[in-house]
């Protein structure tokens, strides 16, 4: 490790900016779509692939504000799921390229 990889300090953790209610997790969903590329449309297919019918109207209330008509809180349970069914859909659609491409 050379001098410009050094950290300046330990890794601590950081403090707790918020209250954290399982029973609304939105916020944190938010957060992940933000962080990665993950669309709401590949969302809600992820969840159909895996039997739970979610809605446009469902992932859009995930997003709102609590103080908007349509919010609808995420439980950390639903953030779970959520997160489980997209890794397992993106597997199945890599697993599916892959064995076109193995076919031609």
């Amino acid at each position: 490790m050379t001098d410009q990889d050094t950290p300046a300090r330990e890794y601590t953790r950081p403090p707790m900016t918020r209250g954290v209610d399982p029973q609304r997790m939105n916020w944190l969903w938010q957060l992940v779509l933000q962080a990665t590329d993950l669309d709401p449309a590949d969302v809600r297919q992820a969840l159909n692939a895996v039997g739970v019918a979610a809605t446009d109207q469902r992932l859009a209330s995930w997003q709102a504000s609590d103080r908007d008509e349509n919010y609808f809180p995420l439980t950390i349970a639903e953030l779970e799921r959520n997160l489980r069914a997209v890794i397992a859909w993106k597997a199945k659609r890599t697993q599916v390229a892959e064995d076109i491409v193995a076919q031609e």
